[in-house]
């Protein structure tokens, strides 16, 4: 029997690939869709995210799939499941948001997000990202010459930042330790150094890779948590004389607690003379480079071997878009050496077998978004998103230096502020915040003690949503 007899089941595959259902039901995602925009951006919920436990969230769901009494109708899911995913999600696009450093995407990319999953290209081989594939090379090497790296640059997206550090170490072990570790294991113990603020995905990408404990050198910092130079000049002297061989130095651009840049010019002369792989972790702060405001913080980056940099932080492009970008793209192809006679067939480098530089054998439409960002608009559109949102952060550094019950831990020089109330247990300030509304923030441990902490991650945030936001905190005090 033709499959196509069945498209009025509504419990048959055939049902659900007919065209004119899915510009039914695309008509009205989009009437949703819209609305929900429009409610976040006129902060019409008392909220941004509902207080609830992680309980009872998961009680609400599971209940849910309990529930044989309702029926899902002629669609795909039941009829109010996009409403509650909406309703019960944390909503990045109200202006009272601050909180985790996530992007508020462009609302526009959302048609490119549904474009490319229908497409469904994979990516492993050539075939399978004919379109994305070039799309992905052609803009890693444009921005990546941008960001000053030189013609022999490249990269490769990937699907978050933990994944980028670890893909650029495993190259950078490759390249800088004894012998072939890929073919023959690590020679003699390796180590990287790392500022003690650094994200915690690079102590534990180090471990992944069977450097254990002492695999991981971290290197003592100032009171703005800066890496000490005087102690990274220690630190690798120490792990020589012990026979640990340093393979990489990692730069935080910048450390995600505090929004504090290491001096990577610094960091930048000792891997040049003591010849180890220079890595940037600018999973938030890289994106600075895209404004002559703000980018001065950056000075040296463009002498690392390697950068990782997330697209879906400040650059407004939805979770996960991360680029890792080489000084020399010849790199990438270290970190890997797979043979998989099924894949390729030949085993030269090739830039079109994306699989051969990254953990993902597949993966989504990552360059779709990001080349069209950048083939419209060039760095423009990012800068001025980019500017928009420090600016958010420096003006409540500044409303919060005008109170003298407030202290702000450092002068922002990103979009990410640390600040506390004094006299008050800042941790339970930041509880009745959530409990009582409407604005969402997070809060961070900054030596030793409770801060709030706030990433400025919406351009919608007025200079009024912020004032509202701190007489709030003191109303709630």
């Amino acid at each position: 029997m033709d499959n196509r007899s069945k498209s009025t089941d509504a419990h048959h595959w055939a049902h659900y690939f007919r065209p004119e259902l899915f510009a039914e039901t695309g008509e009205k995602s989009v009437s949703t869709l819209m609305e929900y925009l429009v409610e976040c951006q006129n902060r019409e919920a008392s909220h941004v995210l509902d207080i609830a436990t992680p309980e009872s969230r998961l009680e609400h769901w599971k209940s849910r799939l309990n529930d044989s009494q309702s029926s899902s109708g002629s669609g795909l899911f039941k009829h109010d499941f996009l409403e509650q995913l909406l309703c019960r999600s944390n909503h990045l696009h109200d202006p009272r948001y601050a909180g985790h450093q996530v992007a508020v995407p462009f609302p526009e990319l959302a048609w490119l997000s549904a474009a490319t999953a229908l497409l469904n290209n994979g990516m492993a081989i050539d075939e399978m990202g004919p379109a994305s594939t070039p799309m992905e090379e052609a803009v890693m090497q444009s921005i990546a010459q941008y960001m000053g790296f030189g013609t022999k640059s490249g990269g490769i997206l990937c699907h978050g930042g933990t994944l980028a550090n670890l893909t650029a170490l495993l190259a950078a072990r490759q390249k800088k330790a004894v012998g072939n570790a890929w073919e023959e294991g690590v020679q003699t113990p390796c180590a990287v150094l790392v500022s003690d603020q650094a994200h915690y995905c690079v102590d534990r990408a180090v471990r992944v890779m069977g450097w254990g404990k002492q695999g991981i050198i971290e290197v003592a910092t100032d009171d703005q948590h800066q890496m000490s130079k005087g102690d990274l000049y220690q630190k690798f002297n120490e792990a020589t004389a012990a026979g640990i061989h340093v393979v990489a130095v990692v730069g935080s651009a910048c450390t995600t607690s505090t929004g504090a840049f290491d001096d990577l010019e610094m960091i930048a002369d000792f891997a040049e003379a003591h010849d180890v792989w220079f890595h940037v972790d600018g999973a938030h702060g890289a994106a600075q480079v895209f404004s002559s405001e703000h980018r001065s913080v950056l000075k040296g980056m463009e002498r690392a071997d390697s950068v990782a940099m997330d697209f879906h932080k400040m650059l407004g492009v939805p979770a996960l878009c991360t680029g890792l970008f080489y000084k020399d793209g010849i790199d990438a192809y270290g970190a890997f050496s797979h043979e998989a006679a099924y894949l390729y067939e030949s085993q030269n480098e090739e830039w079109w077998n994306l699989s051969k530089r990254t953990f993902e054998c597949t993966k989504r439409m990552l360059s779709a978004s990001v080349f069209g960002i950048w083939e419209a608009h060039g760095p423009l559109l990012w800068e001025s998103l980019v500017v928009r949102l420090i600016s958010r952060a420096q003006f409540a550094a500044a409303q919060l230096n005008l109170r003298d019950n407030w202290e702000v831990f450092a002068h922002p020089k990103s979009n990410i502020l640390c600040f506390r109330l004094k006299g008050v247990n800042n941790s339970n300030l930041r509880a009745k915040l959530l409990k009582h509304g409407p604005h969402y923030i997070v809060k961070t441990r900054v030596n030793g003690s409770d801060w709030l902490r706030c990433t400025f991650q919406n351009p919608l945030t007025t200079e009024d949503d912020i004032i509202e936001l701190i007489d709030r905190l003191e109303e709630l005090a």
